[in-house]
């Protein structure tokens, strides 16, 4: 079995405090080899510079949210151990966290214990799935409308009383295919414009306003 000293980890959070908590947790574990970004255009330039075997990235980033890293660190490196961390207690989030690849996603509330755990566990079994911390979430699950990754980025973003060409150059991609994705929000919260579906989402709790 590898030594836990040999594994590379690239840990992309935006607040240096949390990600040097973390590395300090980690470290204690037996890890050993840290690298560090802070937004997922970092993270994408770290994940081509570094090639690391773990991935344990935040879930909201000041560029958006990590779910498109995710994405292209499962295809770049489908072995590799995928972790993600959030504050959100949400099924559409915990759903749209395993559709982009991951292998856990974790409470940021939850003990660090919890972290190692599913960490080893992914690395063990890599197509495994772990959520821990979420337990409201998964109760929810069935009660509340299915959506994408991509729809909720997009309806994160629709909070902030964003521009679609702005949110088009964002996330790097056509305003005709952002108009497909509204659509199927529309669809999917049953509502007919940007403004009742953000204040659904917002009641069903798909998003938050963010400071």
């Amino acid at each position: 079995m590898t030594e836990k000293n040999a594994f590379k980890i690239l840990i992309v959070e935006d607040h240096p405090i949390v990600r040097q908590g973390l590395i300090r947790a980690l470290s204690a574990h037996g890890f050993q080899n840290f690298h560090e970004a802070g937004s997922c255009d970092e993270g994408r330039g770290q994940l081509a510079k570094v090639d690391p075997d773990i991935l344990i990235t935040d879930l909201h980033l000041p560029d958006g949210l990590s779910f498109d890293l995710v994405r292209w660190a499962r295809e770049i490196k489908p072995e590799m151990t995928i972790i993600i961390l959030t504050v959100e207690d949400n099924a559409n989030f915990l759903i749209a966290a395993s559709q982009s690849g991951a292998n856990a996603l974790i409470n940021k509330t939850s003990p660090v214990t919890q972290l190692i755990a599913a960490i080893t566990l992914s690395l063990n079994s890599p197509k495994s799935f772990v959520a821990e911390g979420l337990g409201d979430a998964l109760r929810q699950e069935r009660e509340k409308p299915k959506l994408t990754p991509r729809e909720l980025e997009i309806l994160q973003h629709l909070t902030s009383g964003e521009e679609l060409q702005t949110i088009c150059n964002k996330l790097f991609i056509s305003l005709s295919t952002i108009k497909t994705h509204l659509s199927s929000i529309y669809r999917k919260l049953e509502c007919e414009n940007r403004t009742s579906a953000v204040t659904r989402a917002l009641a069903l709790g798909l998003v938050q306003i963010k400071n």
